[in-house]
């Protein structure tokens, strides 16, 4: 069943989670991000069936059930799934950075980043989540 406008804009279910809810499906080959920020692509789906009452998507490096509210966002370009306070390893001509902004700033922001990658004038080689860099960095000073 796909819903129509006005149901989707009355959506009850945060529009995740639904039973065959048309405009969330996630496909093989997709992106995933889940709520601990880590970032993988679907390469399988398991179906639930009289052992398992959930879907789960398997990534190589996560597992998560949509129906726990485990993925948080999930696209066909893994550029939608970068937040602030991503760390990006970016490579443009023959160097490497690495970016991270708190918040987007008016000299520097995601979008631009974003757009940069598209165009090709640089090249996304790896993401760091927030949540990744909170629970495994060392603060100075404490």
């Amino acid at each position: 069943m796909k819903c129509t406008d006005k149901e989707w804009q009355h959506c009850r279910v945060e529009k995740m989670g639904c039973p065959g809810c048309y405009y969330d499906e996630i496909e093989i080959q997709e992106y995933i991000r889940n709520k601990d920020g880590y970032i993988g692509q679907v390469m399988k789906v398991i179906n639930a069936d009289e052992k398992m009452r959930e879907k789960y998507y398997c990534c190589e490096t996560t597992m998560a059930s949509a129906h726990r509210s485990q993925i948080i966002k999930h696209s066909k370009n893994i550029l939608d799934l970068i937040e602030i306070g991503d760390i990006l390893e970016i490579k443009e001509g023959n160097d490497i950075c690495y970016l991270g902004l708190a918040k987007d700033t008016i000299t520097v922001n995601y979008r631009e980043i974003k757009e940069s990658i598209e165009n090709k004038e640089c090249e996304l080689l790896s993401i760091l989540t927030h949540e990744q860099y909170q629970e495994n960095c060392f603060k100075v000073g404490d």
